[in-house]
């Protein structure tokens, strides 16, 4: 029997924002637009895609998700795996004229001064930056592509010992509040999906220090969700027709948590987001307005929110700190000299039922709960937990070292 209503976990931002619809085309602009900032920066994650193939990585078996259900192998996608889907792509170009005001507002009007980065290392990343300016009607503004901003992968830039990423995983699941009913929810899912040749309920969680940090039940339940939510995006059935809407709102909860837990660890995440922290702080501190567009993946949303100690507890009807395709963390620095500030807002498609792509956005909190703080004091952080051995940046060498 399928269970709702069950209550979302508490996070510690103390304050909450209610989304807001950016009208496209609308002279009511959001109140960071209307500040005539000094910089913004957009870390964006790419589009609906499809799943990998197999679906399961790192070492889980069975490795595809057909093999924990009743109901086949999953509908086709349309495209080859990890693509964005013809879905997603015409959400993304909706989310690019949804902020088309918002983002000629932070330009001057003058496509120079909007800089596109995407993740050289993944085509749905280009494909996504692509659509974003298609959207915002810059269709041939130049991108470029550059894996290592996004994942380091030189010598010099230490991988985390396997011993050590299982130490902070273990440390995580110590750390991070279980959902109500966690179990009860994940074995539900389970019963929804319907009796495969495996069983996910019956499989113990296992620390791992490879790129799975957690391997088990809750893996394959959390790679399910996602799974499903991809196909809400596509425009597919969800688990075969047997989940809903609001199920799958429910659903994303359980998938945050994994996530938290195996993929959230500090050590983790300043190996992997300190050269893409040290590039969104460089164009955070440039001179002149203008704003840098950066697509990515979810890994690199979690990654600085955990580098910043960054939230955003109210994405309805999505659950706190959702990282959901076309969703975008927004700085922007305003003012000047020891009066500079630097705000954060999460963008986002407030839903999947259609594909235009309408944008809402929420605070994003710092862990005292405001949603800005001074950009030298931001500066001081970031510099505090970015590890200069993996930083590629040739502003930041000079600066190291004076």
């Amino acid at each position: 029997m399928w269970q709702l209503a069950l209550p979302l976990a508490t996070l510690a931002a103390s304050a909450s924002g209610v989304p807001q619809t950016i009208e496209e085309g609308s002279a009511a602009l959001p109140l960071q637009a209307t500040l005539q900032p000094s910089s913004t920066v957009y870390l964006m994650r790419h589009c609906v895609r499809s799943t990998y193939l197999p679906d399961l990585y790192g070492g889980q078996e069975p490795a595809y998700l057909a093999n924990y259900t009743d109901g086949g192998d999953l509908p086709d996608w349309g495209v080859a795996p990890t693509l964005c889907t013809a879905r997603g792509r015409r959400i993304v170009q909706g989310q690019g004229r949804s902020l088309q005001s918002e983002v000629f507002a932070r330009i001057g009007g003058t496509n120079q001064s909007l800089k596109v980065v995407y993740d050289a290392g993944s085509t749905r990343d280009n494909t996504t930056a692509l659509d974003f300016l298609q959207g915002l009607g810059l269709p041939f503004l130049k991108r470029d592509g550059d894996g290592e901003i996004f994942t380091p992968t030189w010598p010099g830039c230490p991988k985390v010992p396997a011993a050590a990423q299982e130490a902070a995983v273990t440390a995580q699941l110590a750390a991070v509040p279980q959902p109500h009913d966690y179990e009860a929810r994940v074995a539900a899912l389970q019963e929804l999906l319907g009796p495969g040749v495996a069983n996910f309920t019956t499989m113990p969680d296992v620390v791992a220090g490879g790129p799975v940090g957690l391997l088990g039940g809750s893996f394959v339940a959390s790679s399910w969700i996602e799974a499903m939510l991809l196909q809400y995006g596509a425009g597919l059935p969800m688990a075969f027709g047997r989940v809903t809407p609001s199920m799958l709102y429910e659903l994303l909860e359980l998938h945050i948590y994994y996530r938290a837990v195996a993929d959230r660890p500090f050590v983790i995440e300043q190996r992997g987001e300190s050269n893409l922290l040290a590039h969104l702080l460089r164009d955070l501190q440039a001179e002149g307005s203008g704003a840098s567009l950066y697509v990515g993946h979810d890994t690199n949303l979690d990654g600085i929110a955990v580098m910043l100690s960054l939230s955003w507890p109210d994405p309805k009807p999505y659950p706190p700190d959702t990282t959901v395709p076309g969703g975008l963390l927004r700085l922007t620095a305003s003012g000047a000299g020891d009066a500079a500030t630097v705000s954060a807002a999460f963008l986002y498609p407030e839903t999947f039922a259609n594909d235009e792509g309408q944008v809402a956005e929420v605070p994003a909190y710092f862990a005292d709960g405001r949603s800005a703080m001074p950009l030298a004091q931001l500066t001081r952080m970031a510099k505090a937990r970015i590890d200069p051995r993996c930083v590629r940046l040739e502003a930041w060498a000079d600066e190291e070292r004076q």
